[in-house]
């Protein structure tokens, strides 16, 4: 492999995160990170001989331990029959297994996170009984930060952070459902744990309801569906793994113009995003997650094609992380919405902002995306009532009263441009989250922040703030 020996380390797929919930993909090793300038110098299947085929099986190698066990805990308690305390104690001792394989002895700190909330649900539930959502909430939040802070070193707090804030969105939705009836009772100590530390959804995500975890063991199904479903996320997985590692590179090489260069980081952290969100899609099937009425298989987490091809920031947002967008509308936009939608947005970013940690970089993103969805939101509905068109955020139904429809022309050439400035401000917010430096192992500082918003003239904020002045003025 000579100079373009990729070394990829699952251990490094904690480094960054985004609004959606879980962690993704970035790589560290110094080939990957300075391999654009001679990615261009090769031709087709030189990239696919040095870049992807090393990447994808490397790739698979590191996710394959994962895999296995996942089919080893569907088939250990839902193909023969077990007594209900043993499934949840195998799904719990199967997801700490995966977990230390993934983060070593640094899983101690999830376990000691898991238990400190499990002791005050308990608590709560003895001696308060209502309200019990919000509370474990903050708790959560201020844990995790306690956490980043002092009690875990800077790189292996990134290397477990997607998995701390699955288990903290996991315990508060549990929280919120038992103050309002869906659940009757707290779980007991061995369901508690097979739901948090469940092998399907431990490491990559998604979040699941208690109530989904319970269902998997109820006259579990196998069928041709539930594999071809698993193949086809993961045929996906690594696609989009190696466009995030090898193709973005090689289409757009360093010596471009600038915005070009900016889209092609955002499009390759996007595509690792897609990795992980087709993996955990494929690991929540294995252990019988997304059994549907009609005994198909869906686990939706993720549609690029709403999002490379966007009608929206609000439809990107949605559609970023599906599980982790119905999260933060059933448990913080529902829950803040009486102080107005204003406020509630907010509220839903600074809390997907705070659970990622404190990270500026994320954090900065996610704020700048409360404020811009809020702004495009009410201009399109403003235009969208002026005009009489069909240009709102998301596409109208066929009762809509509006008197120029999806298909007009003009209304199809209003929705592409106004889908070009989401591609824009896309390229802009994803721009720092690229690897070239070697902040990324503890999180990027708000000067690097700064200071990638700064080559591009902060031209996103700008366009955002004109947009705002101009909707004030209609």
């Amino acid at each position: 492999m000579g100079d373009y020996d990729y070394d990829f380390d699952l251990e490094d797929l904690y480094d960054e995160g985004v609004l959606p919930g879980h962690p993704n993909v970035w790589y560290e090793d110094d080939d990957f990170n300075s391999m654009d300038e001679y990615t261009m110098e090769r031709g087709f299947w030189e990239e696919i001989d040095m870049c992807v085929q090393p990447t994808l099986r490397d790739g698979f190698s590191q996710v394959s331990t994962l895999l296995l066990w996942c089919f080893i805990f569907r088939l250990s308690t839902q193909s023969v029959a077990v007594p209900t305390n043993a499934r949840h104690g195998i799904s719990a001792c199967t997801g700490i297994y995966i977990m230390y394989v993934f983060f070593n002895w640094t899983v101690v700190h999830i376990l000691a996170f898991a238990t400190v909330m499990y002791i005050v649900l308990l608590t709560l539930s003895k001696f308060y009984g209502q309200r019990r959502g919000p509370v474990i909430g903050i708790i959560s939040i201020i844990y995790l930060i306690v956490s980043e802070i002092f009690l875990v070193p800077g790189r292996e707090w990134h290397k477990i952070r997607g998995a701390q804030m699955i288990i903290a969105m996991k315990v508060i939705s549990l929280s919120f459902d038992s103050d309002i009836g869906t659940i009757q009772t707290v779980p007991s100590l061995v369901d508690f744990a097979g739901y948090v530390f469940n092998i399907g959804t431990c490491v990559f995500g998604p979040w699941v309801s208690f109530k989904d975890y319970l269902a998997i063991f109820n006259k579990p199904l196998w069928n041709i569906w539930w594999v071809l479903r698993i193949c086809m996320n993961l045929v996906l997985a690594f696609f989009f793994l190696s466009i995030s590692t090898c193709w973005s590179h090689w289409f757009i090489p360093d010596d471009t113009w600038r915005w070009w260069g900016a889209y092609r980081d955002a499009l390759s952290f996007r595509s690792s995003h897609y990795f992980i969100s087709f993996l955990s899609e494929a690991s929540a099937l294995l252990v019988g997650f997304g059994r549907t009425a009609d005994d198909d298989w869906s686990v939706h987490v993720t549609k690029p094609h709403m999002i490379e091809i966007p009608r929206s920031l609000v439809q990107v947002v949605v559609y970023w992380n599906m599980p982790m967008h119905n999260w933060l509308k059933t448990y913080v936009f529902r829950t803040t919405i009486p102080y107005g939608s204003f406020a509630a947005v907010l509220s839903t970013y600074a809390a997907s902002s705070l659970l990622h940690g404190l990270n500026f970089q994320l954090s900065a993103v996610l704020l700048s995306l409360g404020v811009y969805t809020y702004v495009e939101y009410m201009l399109r509905q403003k235009l969208a009532s002026i005009f009489k068109a069909c240009i709102l955020v998301r596409p109208c139904r066929k009762e809509c009263p509006h008197q120029h429809r999806e298909s007009r022309v003009i209304v199809v050439i209003t929705n592409v441009f106004l889908g070009l400035l989401v591609m824009f401000h896309l390229a802009y917010l994803g721009v720092m989250f690229d690897s070239s430096s070697k902040e990324q192992e503890v999180g990027y500082s708000y000067s690097h922040t700064l200071a990638k918003w700064s080559s591009l003239n902060y031209a996103s904020h700008w366009v955002v703030l004109g947009t705002y002045i101009f909707n004030f003025l209609i």
